[in-house]
């Protein structure tokens, strides 16, 4: 691409000793790594070529499942890590997120040979510019890079590697971004930005679908077709991910619009179904969420319920429930 960048020396070797399924080297190490602990029943020593509906069905799977699977047997390692085309798209979030680093991301990127497409890390703490450096220099036909809540990963570095990415003339370059939870995007960077990935004067907020706040949805879904995922607040004028409100009272109309759509530090929002908590009864949990009045009744009417599908013993019937918080 010609970014002048040093490659990236990932210290990895070959993948050696197939034979007795000891894969400690090479790419086999992101499934030891990634799934520390966990075993596949019946991975006896099948050794047969996996059907071919098998093979159609691994293109529907996430990558922690992929990485299970090529732990089943030989044929199967080889099926999963050889075929490009189950990793044109990597997408890594909970509970991998924490595990991946630059060297493991190198590895699963590398299974790509080149023909990734798109590249999503949901807050990866340990990733950082280094590793993404490599994955734009050894793939110039991605299209769609996320890497919303990346702490490591610097906004100008984002800016700078775009611009050099998109400057190949032999390929279509980059077409959309995912960098919320990301600091320092000032205003010259969101121009530049768009006018990199071809959102020109667009307004983006005008053609797609409502983004709601709420627990597991703080990001914009990478499979979402609007070119950038943050935008000027209208409060605040920082540019940050920014929220519409579920709320009937609070939906836009073409008489009004919604005066509470905003980022988060703007207008608190429900962490259950993210209506704005402007002038509204709310409960503040022991995580610092806050939860409006509505939300906050079901959730003790669902633990009430819950209480009493337990026999004197304590020992629940059916099916159990975890309310878990976002902190």
């Amino acid at each position: 691409m010609g970014t002048g960048l040093a490659p990236f020396n990932t210290g990895l070797q070959p993948t050696h000793n197939m034979g007795d399924m000891n894969f400690s080297n090479g790419s086999a190490c992101c499934s030891s790594e990634l799934l520390d602990g966990d075993k596949v029943e019946g991975a006896a020593n099948f050794e047969g070529v996996p059907h071919e509906a098998l093979d159609f069905a691994l293109r529907y799977l996430g990558v922690k499942d992929l990485l299970s699977v090529e732990r089943v047997c030989k044929s199967l390692f080889s099926t999963v890590r050889d075929d490009p085309l189950l990793w044109r798209t990597i997408h890594i979030d909970q509970p991998l997120n924490e595990r991946i680093t630059d060297d493991v991301l190198v590895q699963l990127a590398t299974r790509a040979k080149g023909e990734l497409r798109c590249l999503s890390l949901v807050e990866c703490p340990k990733v950082t510019d280094h590793g993404l450096r490599h994955i734009l220099e050894t793939n110039p036909r991605l299209i769609k890079l996320c890497v919303p809540g990346c702490t490591r990963i610097n906004s100008e570095f984002i800016v700078s590697s775009i611009r050099a990415f998109n400057s190949n003339k032999d390929v279509g370059g980059i077409k959309q971004i995912r960098i919320g939870g990301l600091f320092g995007v000032n205003h010259g960077h969101f121009q530049e930005l768009k006018l990199l990935l071809g959102a020109g004067d667009k307004k983006i907020e005008s053609y797609h679908k409502p983004h709601f706040y709420h627990r597991g949805n703080f990001y914009l879904p990478y499979d979402d077709d609007r070119a950038i995922d943050i935008e000027m607040c209208p409060r605040c004028e920082k540019f940050r991910l920014v929220y519409d409100c579920p709320a009937e009272g609070c939906k836009v109309t073409d008489k009004s619009p919604q005066v509470c759509r905003a980022c988060t530090l703007c207008i608190a929002r429900c962490a259950e179904c993210g209506r704005c908590i402007n002038d509204t009864e709310f409960e503040e949990t022991f995580c610092l969420e806050l939860l409006c009045s509505d939300c906050f009744k079901q959730l003790i009417k669902y633990q009430d319920k819950l209480d009493k599908k337990v026999d004197p013993c304590g020992a629940p019937h059916g099916l159990s429930y975890q309310f878990s918080l976002h902190g």
